[in-house]
């Protein structure tokens, strides 16, 4: 049985918009009720790396810092899509249910948090680690939702035994 690479493709990439769109919607949220512009974390980040700027009071919201992040971290999110994709592929087909959960536990949520300690300690402190976790979480949980939407395989009882 041959994997269907336009199938696995396209759904990659939806899978990777979905949870990219996520993760920037709750970062927004959390930055709109803490009294910022919805894109202030998106510019400190940013700002952080991919232009040197080491104090994030010297950060302004700008086109160019938001820019370069969200484009840097949607291509990062439509490579993690399209590796859920083949994983849940693999996954629908029997036993290695376990390899998508690890996946989206491990690649999702935690290369937000490794960016973030990748940055200056001034940075950290106008970025809620919490902020970053929830984020981070609820795309893998949107991106896990997604693929037991279009792998029904992925939602039978798994027989260890077999």
């Amino acid at each position: 049985m041959s994997i269907n690479r336009t199938k696995l493709l396209s759904q990659g990439v939806l899978a990777g918009c979905i949870g990219y769109a996520t993760l920037a919607g709750v970062v927004s949220l959390i930055d709109l009720a803490a009294g910022r512009s919805p894109f202030h974390s998106a510019a400190v980040l940013g700002a952080s790396l991919f232009y040197g700027v080491a104090d994030a009071s010297q950060v302004a919201v700008t086109p160019a810092y938001v820019l370069a992040y969200n484009g840097a971290h949607l291509i990062v999110f439509l490579l993690l899509g399209v590796i859920g994709s083949a994983l849940a592929t693999i996954a629908d087909r029997g036993k290695q249910l376990w390899y998508v959960s690890v996946f989206f536990f491990i690649f999702v949520a935690f290369h937000a948090i490794g960016a973030l300690q990748a940055l200056s300690d001034s940075m950290r402190t106008s970025l809620s680690e919490r902020m970053i976790w929830v984020a981070g979480v609820a795309a893998a949980l949107a991106m896990g939702a997604y693929f037991m939407i279009v792998h029904p395989g992925l939602r039978q009882p798994q027989r260890w035994d077999a």
